[in-house]
This record gives structure tokens, C-alpha cells and sequence, in this order.
């Protein structure tokens, strides 16, 4: 019996195996290739690895450690600004290996992330934590579908490329991944016991720590509650009871930091749709230039400024500029809804372009550089393109493999718990789309690779099925 298990699960073991030691061996060649200080073309130097968004996560994080050399954990932890938990991964490894993470450049004017500070630690974290993570939610899978279509899924979610990327870079984007996969397992899990579900509610919160983007997504979660649970209110309240125990504790410490108590960051309120969308919904009404369109908006946004004597610094009149910012979008989206709908449509198009060398890509992008000022989406999407017939080729097999879902619930009307699953991550693809679409990023667009992964596999399978084996 044991011999027969070992036969069972040894594929398994091997496709995680390999995968594992993929993303070690990419890890080591990042590490190797751009854990390199560079100057930019403002003259200040840089670390390749770790630049634009990544710069402003580790200068979070050495605070952390900083804190923690003074101060409880828990007074440690800063408010939430554009990354928390991130940060407090970061801080905390470099506070335990005691190593410090800025150094000094040009004459001491300078902070930037210093090259070869053990940084393959933190790879090394987040590989195991995503391959355990998917070990897990295998485990559950393979309950509930056939073997052949269980290790279809496995093989894409360990090793199809856009998803293998994360785990060889320090975005937030692996860790997210794998607590979405913790909360896959644990919703197919279907259990009545309280701590579970209570679980479920952490991992959903912990998942907004990690991206601010899943804000929300405790609501998809609740359709499929509503799908599956029978004793559905006590269900929800104990997801909620999970959820709001790390909510309420974000905001706490939001208020303890600055006095104020919020849950979702100033910075995010504030550089919102109105900061990216804005202008270009009144150039095109005005038919003018974007930066015209953003001069005009700046404009009446000082004068909106100075006559209710508005000071950003003071958390109440920041409050009042984001209701300002977000009254002047809807106005301009209410004033131009055709335009607006066309680009969302546009830009939804190009977030979901698989994109195996958005990380990779990234490591050659330069703010600094002149090119962005003259075209920032030619500087940003260079080579998009080339990523669209990798694209078609998943997208037909995801087409194929819905279809057969949707013949099998609505025309047949046969369904099973695991149909609900499918269900649900339509809902979670559609969360993240509505959600990120409007930036049209390929980036924001890996949370809804794990739910393809069913719809790939299972259309695989059909057409496997179909003519595949004819031919044999």
C-alpha cells in the first residue's frame, strides 16, 4: 500500500520539486545579474534589483528594523502607506540576520539599497512559502476532480512562466499568490469548524496587507459562502470575525501612528482614478493635450485649495482633497462616458496580456529617463506585444475549458460542489479585472492566473479528449 501511495503522489512531488529549484536557480540569476547599483539619468544611484515601487517597500522596511532594534513588535509596525506587510517581511528578516539594508553613497547624501546583503534569504522564504502553499491546495484539489485534470492544474500553477517569475523577485505579487492559494484550500475544505473559518477571514485580511488591492475581496468570498454553506450566517459571521480582527487591527495602528483611523492608505486614496484618469477624460473632451488637460485640473484644484483653506498635512483637510479628487473624476467620467467606457475596455485589454517578462522587463525601466516624459505608455509597454501570441495560445484553451463549464451548469444543469468553486473564481477574475483594469497593467492581472489554471486545464483535457485521442 505504501509503494502504491508513493506511485500516486511521486509526479506531484516531482513537478514541485523542479519547479522549487527553477525559481532558486532564476532567483540566483537575478541576484546575480541586477543586484547592482546604477546611476540613473538624474545623476543618483540605484539598485537595479530594487527600484520604483520596490525602493519605497524597503525604505518602509528599514524602519521596521530600525524599530525593532528599540521597540516591542508590535509598536513596531508602521501605518499603512503603500505597502505593510511587505515591509514588515522585509524588516523583520534583515532585524533576525542583522544585517542593515541601506547604505551610503556620494559622500554620505545618499541612502540606497546595498548590493549582496543576503537578499536570497527572502527568495528563498517566498519559493517555499508559494510551493507549500501550492502543496496544500493540491492536496484538496485532487478530493474533488479527476487525477489527470488535478495534475494539469498543479503543472501550471508551479511552473507556467508569468506565475514562476514572482517567486525569483521581491514584488508582492509570490506571497500574495500563495495566501490566495491558503484560502483556495481552505474554502474547498468546506469545514464547519470554527477556527477554520475564522482562518479564512485572516487570510483574506492578511491578503489586503499584502496588496491593497483585495480591499474587497472578502466579497466574492461571500458568494461562494452563499453557493456552499448551509448554516451560511454563522459562516459569514465568523469569516467576518477573521477579517475584521486583522482590519481593525491595521486601522488601530493607522491610529496610534497618526491619530487617525483609516484602513485604506492616504497615498491610495489620494493618487486614485482622478490622479491617472482624469486629464485624459478632459483632453479628449476638450480635445487637448493631457498635460494641457492636467494643467487646467491643478489649476482649479489650488484654487478649490486656498478658498476652503485646505493644508493636505492635517488629516481632515486630506480627507476633504480626496473627496474633492474623487467628486472631479466622476464628473469627468459623467461628462465623457463614452470615452471613459472605450478605455477602460482598452485598458482592461491590455492587463490581461500574459506577460512572462513583466519582471524582467522591469529591471532595464528607468524613471528618470527622458523617454517616459515624450511616451510614457510607448516606455512602459515596449514589447507588449510580442506577449499576445503566448497569450492566445492560453486564452484559447481558458475559452474552451469556460464554455464547457457553462454548457455543463446552465444547458445540462448538472453541477457539482466543485462547480461552485469554478463559479467562484469567475467571481475572483472579475473582482481583480474591475478592480485594476483601469491601470492596464499585465502585473495586477497574476492573481487571476491561478483561477485560469482550472479553466486552462479543463479545457486541455476537452480537447485532449477530443481529438487527440482520435488520432490514437
Amino acid at each position: 500500500m505504501i509503494i502504491n501511495k508513493f506511485k500516486n503522489y511521486r509526479i506531484d512531488y516531482i513537478i514541485i520539486f523542479i519547479a522549487v529549484l527553477l525559481s532558486i536557480f532564476w532567483g540566483l540569476y537575478n541576484l546575480k545579474t541586477f543586484d547592482k547599483l546604477k546611476i540613473n539619468y538624474e545623476g543618483k544611484f540605484y539598485n537595479q534589483l530594487l527600484y520604483a515601487d520596490l525602493y519605497a517597500t524597503w525604505s518602509t522596511a528599514d524602519e521596521v528594523k530600525k524599530n525593532l532594534e528599540k521597540k516591542q513588535f508590535t509598536e513596531s509596525i508602521p501605518e499603512y502607506k503603500r505597502f505593510l506587510l511587505p515591509s514588515i517581511i522585509v524588516g523583520f528578516y534583515y532585524y533576525i540576520i542583522d544585517k542593515e539594508i541601506f547604505e551610503h553613497k556620494d559622500h554620505k547624501s545618499q541612502n540606497v539599497i546595498k548590493e549582496k546583503n543576503y537578499k536570497f534569504g527572502l527568495l528563498i522564504f517566498q519559493i517555499l512559502f508559494y510551493y507549500s502553499s501550492l502543496f496544500f491546495f493540491s492536496r484538496e484539489l485532487k478530493k474533488k476532480i479527476s487525477y489527470n485534470l488535478y495534475l494539469l492544474i498543479l503543472f501550471f500553477l508551479a511552473l507556467e512562466p508569468s506565475l514562476l517569475q514572482w517567486h525569483s523577485s521581491f514584488w508582492s505579487e509570490s506571497i500574495f499568490l500563495s495566501l490566495m492559494l491558503i484560502l483556495f484550500s481552505l474554502l474547498l475544505k468546506k469545514s464547519t469548524r470554527n477556527f477554520i473559518n475564522i482562518l479564512i477571514g485572516i487570510i483574506i485580511g492578511l491578503m489586503f496587507a499584502q496588496r491593497a488591492v483585495s480591499f474587497l475581496y472578502i466579497l466574492p468570498v461571500f458568494l461562494y459562502v452563499m453557493l456552499v454553506y448551509e448554516k451560511k450566517i454563522k459562516v459569514f459571521s465568523l469569516i467576518l470575525v477573521g477579517y475584521l480582527f486583522i482590519i481593525l487591527s491595521i486601522g488601530y495602528n493607522n491610529y496610534k501612528k497618526t491619530d487617525s483611523f483609516f484602513f485604506l492608505s492616504y497615498i491610495h486614496q489620494y493618487y486614485s482614478y482622478y490622479h491617472y484618469f482624469a486629464p485624459s477624460l478632459l483632453a479628449d473632451k476638450k480635445k487637448i493635450s493631457k498635460s494641457q488637460a492636467k494643467k487646467i485640473l491643478l489649476e482649479e484644484e489650488k484654487i478649490w485649495i486656498k478658498e476652503n483653506k485646505i493644508d493636505i498635512n492635517v488629516i481632515n483637510d486630506l480627507n476633504k482633497n480626496i473627496k474633492y479628487r474623487n467628486k472631479i473624476f466622476l464628473r469627468e467620467v459623467l461628462n465623457n462616458p463614452s470615452y471613459f467606457i472605450g478605455k477602460v475596455i482598452k485598458r482592461i485589454i491590455v492587463m490581461c496580456i500574459i506577460h512572462p517578462k513583466w519582471v524582467h522587463n522591469h529591471f532595464s525601466h528607468d524613471r528618470t529617463n527622458p523617454e517616459i516624459k515624450k511616451d510614457p505608455k510607448k516606455y512602459y509597454q515596449k514589447g507588449l506585444l510580442k506577449n499576445v501570441p503566448y497569450s492566445v495560445f492560453i486564452y484559447v484553451f481558458v475559452i474552451v475549458g469556460v464554455f464547457k463549464f457553462f454548457n455543463k451548469i446552465f444547458i445540462k444543469k448538472k453541477y457539482t460542489e466543485f462547480d461552485k468553486f469554478l463559479l467562484f473564481n469567475i467571481f475572483s477574475i472579475l473582482y481583480f479585472v474591475l478592480i485594476s483594469g483601469m491601470w492596464g497593467n499585465p502585473k495586477y492581472f497574476s492573481p487571476c492566473m491561478i483561477s485560469l489554471s482550472l479553466f486552462f486545464s479543463m479545457g486541455f483535457s476537452e480537447l485532449k479528449k477530443k481529438y487527440f485521442n482520435k488520432i490514437n
